[in-house]
């Protein structure tokens, strides 16, 4: 276990992610697009432990990670790529965020810095129009479900964006379970009037709210894919929080759920380390030794993969003519746990049924590729 984040293996989880996303996301887009600009809309720093380099905090995570990629990518100090903009609203924390950003701008030559000090709401506008790079990832990770309203989020939407977002669970229950008293200005904050009221009319739970959050990224943001995944709480069997991903790629799905399956078989396995400590280091030693580990995470992609024949023919419905493998794959990841080569084993097998056309197999390949069409066979 990772000592700096002890007592927060949550976040810990929340930053591999990030971190895993981060390295083949940038080299995806830096070979098509020119330039880079990574958004942190809630920055802290703030419960960290290393408070010099802060490599506990998005921030560290952000800025470590992107100048590995800057330096392989041969970046060059007078022609910087690569830009970090910071928003934190907490004057503590940005003046510890401003002292990092002074102290380390040697270790970091190859990104640019640019930070605010605010609401991120109220700053979202200024934000953008400082993020004048070919391509935007925003990142949103406040503490509670409020001050990132869509119509902050709009001013960064586009086919040259991509958007991760915190959602927090256990701050949704509270206003789902109808004692919160702001419930109504609380449903507004996080998917805008419309939708609102639209819950309250329909009848209010965590799946409704959550999925309704999703539908607001593709309907109202018009990206074309959109998926959560989730982050168990350490210390009880129970989802603590669900990063929400938003694209207009199907490469993108692919790449995080990708950096989601590295990320959480790790927190399953921390997860299942730290109820075995307490059992006693004897057994925890036996345990960690002997057994494979299999937390919520990993538990529920074994039921998505049992699902997830279903879910690529219910795709495949919807485009009687044939879709493009990569997007096929993209449309079930949004709600499958699952990366493209696993359902590319299930069109395979569906193909050996007699459910789709190999057309793969046309090119001589063993399994699809993103760019071949797949095809339904009509009943």
């Amino acid at each position: 276990m990772d000592e700096r984040y002890q007592g927060r293996e949550q976040s810990l989880a929340k930053h591999e992610i990030l971190k895993r996303y981060m390295v083949p996301f940038a080299n995806k887009i830096l070979s098509q697009w020119e330039s880079i600009d990574f958004i942190d809309g809630f920055s802290g720093p703030w419960e960290n432990h290393d408070t010099a380099n802060l490599t506990d905090t998005s921030i560290g995570v952000a800025m470590s990670t992107l100048s590995k990629v800057a330096r392989a990518r041969k970046h060059q100090p007078n022609n910087r790529r690569i830009r970090c903009i910071f928003n934190e609203r907490n004057a503590k924390s940005f003046a510890l965020l401003e002292d990092f950003v002074q102290r380390t701008r040697s270790l970091y030559p190859l990104i640019k810095v640019e930070t605010f000090n605010g609401e991120f709401a109220n700053n979202a506008a200024d934000i953008s129009r400082a993020a004048d790079h070919k391509f935007q990832l925003l990142f949103v990770d406040p503490t509670g479900y409020t001050g990132f309203p869509p119509s902050s989020l709009q001013h960064f939407k586009g086919r040259s964006s991509e958007v991760i977002v915190n959602v927090m669970r256990s701050f949704i229950e509270r206003f789902v379970s109808g004692e919160h008293k702001d419930r109504e200005r609380a449903l507004i904050q996080l998917v805008g009037p419309k939708r609102a009221q639209f819950l309250l009319d329909t009848g209010l739970s965590i799946e409704t709210v959550e999925s309704e959050y999703l539908r607001m990224l593709r309907g109202d943001l018009g990206y074309k894919f959109a998926g959560y995944s989730p982050i168990h709480n350490p210390d009880k069997n129970e989802i603590h929080f669900n990063l929400a991903y938003a694209t207009n790629h199907f490469e993108g799905m692919d790449v995080m759920r990708t950096a989601e399956f590295g990320a959480l078989s790790e927190h399953d396995r921390t997860r299942f380390a730290k109820k075995a400590r307490k059992a006693g280091p004897d057994l925890f030693d036996d345990m960690m030794g002997e057994l494979e580990i299999e937390g919520p995470y990993l538990k529920t992609r074994k039921k998505h993969l049992l699902i997830a024949r279903s879910v690529l023919h219910e795709v495949l419905s919807e485009s009687p003519a044939g879709l493009a493998f990569g997007k096929v794959a993209a449309k079930a990841q949004q709600q499958l746990f699952l990366k493209r080569s696993e359902l590319g084993d299930v069109i395979v097998e569906m193909a050996d049924e007699g459910l789709v056309q190999p057309t793969w197999r046309y090119r001589g390949g063993r399994k699809p590729i993103a760019t071949d069409k797949i095809v339904r066979i009509g009943e």
